[in-house]
């Protein structure tokens, strides 16, 4: 029997087999989307409407995913997040040839070279060069976040659109609001040896501070969304940020403490993206209390795809893992992406706790024809049994 989405994400988040296993563009973490520029020529290769295209994280340039796509694609993932109820958009020409609506107010112009400078209150200035196709802050730190502060009227502006999207749709909700206790800033990591007390009672607040965010949060959304979305990139290609050990003494009580108030004050799991080869971190992890881990990176060392499904299945929700980005999607013909994705498929789906998802954003080069190849893939061999 034909479940909805929001079933079959649920099931499948309590490792159980839905009727196929859930796809996701977009729905959840910005690594699961797709740059405004592959979007658009994807829209066109359907045959859908090719108009203004709303970016919802300007930093990666993310298109916001429209309902015929969802459709199209049986997508079953929703993001609630600090763009969802702004009202205001303006068109910038940030992608030749290609209307991009962003919030307006934004402090964006173009230089003489035809740089875009995009500058937060604060001061600090994200570039675009002409090559570029992505914000990056000048410094090389930090991250601009589109979004509204969380005020009581932003809540409740928020509830409503959620309550809305709850009932009119039958999509799976993501509360994306952020979250994050570890950080790749050399500072950072050798903070966490040199001044440990410091770094502990900083990271405690922080988690105090995630707590009462969340609490708010859950009195807004709480009816409508099942997951907490946090954004922590544990691990490089080769290698985790940090060792194990370090990471268990240091990093990993403040997740523990957050999970078990998640988990005692609401019915929301706690997804977490994490790039990279963190498969060292991944028990400790599960014993702190994160349900849900994406992108699942299998190109990074130690992160095969079945090793990965023989240790830790059945213990976390594997959201992502579907498609590989950095040597398959964008590189292969549609028909060999269609082959790998069934290949994963078939590891990853039996038992449930999957969703798939390519492994990070689909990039603005990547053909529109092995976009389809692999969400249609997804469609075709993700039926339960899985074969």
């Amino acid at each position: 029997m034909a479940m909805t989405s929001r079933e079959r994400v649920l099931a499948t988040c309590r490792f159980e087999e839905p009727d196929r296993v859930p796809i996701d563009l977009g729905g959840s973490t910005g690594a699961s989307g797709i740059h405004v520029q592959a979007y658009h020529n994807l829209r066109r290769h359907l045959g859908l409407p090719t108009g203004t295209i709303a970016c919802n994280d300007i930093m990666q340039m993310l298109a916001r995913v429209d309902h015929d796509v969802q459709e199209h694609f049986g997508l079953d993932v929703a993001a609630i997040d600090g763009t969802s109820t702004i009202q205001d958009w303006e068109i910038r020409d940030l992608v030749e040839d290609l209307e991009v609506a962003v919030p307006s107010g934004l402090d964006l112009r173009r230089e003489a070279d035809d740089t875009w400078v995009l500058t937060h209150p604060s001061g600090t200035r994200y570039l675009k060069p002409p090559a570029s196709h992505y914000f990056d802050a000048e410094s090389g730190r930090g991250w601009y976040g589109l979004g509204r502060p969380l005020t009581d009227e932003t809540l409740a502006d928020l509830q409503t659109y959620a309550r809305t999207l709850y009932h009119e749709s039958d999509l799976a909700l993501c509360a994306k609001f952020g979250g994050a206790f570890c950080s790749h800033q050399p500072e950072f990591l050798m903070d966490l040896l040199l001044e440990p007390a410091k770094m502990q009672d900083r990271l405690a607040r922080q988690c105090d501070g995630l707590i009462a965010k969340y609490t708010r949060l859950h009195q807004a959304l709480g009816d409508f969304t099942f997951c907490v979305v946090f954004a922590d990139d544990l691990g490089a290609q080769n290698a985790p940020m940090l060792g194990p050990d370090l990471f268990r003494e240091a990093i990993a009580p403040h997740y523990r403490r957050f999970a078990e108030w998640l988990h005692s004050h609401t019915d929301w799991q706690l997804y977490l993206h994490s790039c990279g080869a963190i498969e060292p971190l991944i028990e400790t992890l599960i014993e702190c209390g994160v349900d849900i881990l994406n992108p699942i990176q299998t190109s990074a060392v130690g992160m095969d795809a079945a090793e990965l499904k023989r240790k830790y299945g059945g213990r976390i929700v594997f959201w992502g893992g579907g498609c590989d980005t950095q040597n398959v999607l964008g590189f292969r013909s549609p028909e060999e992406v269609a082959e790998h994705v069934h290949d994963r498929l078939r590891i990853f789906a039996p038992g449930g706790g999957f969703v798939f998802n390519q492994v990070h954003v689909i990039q603005p080069n990547v053909p529109p024809d092995q976009i389809c190849a692999m969400f249609d893939a997804a469609q075709r061999f993700g039926a339960y049994p899985i074969r």
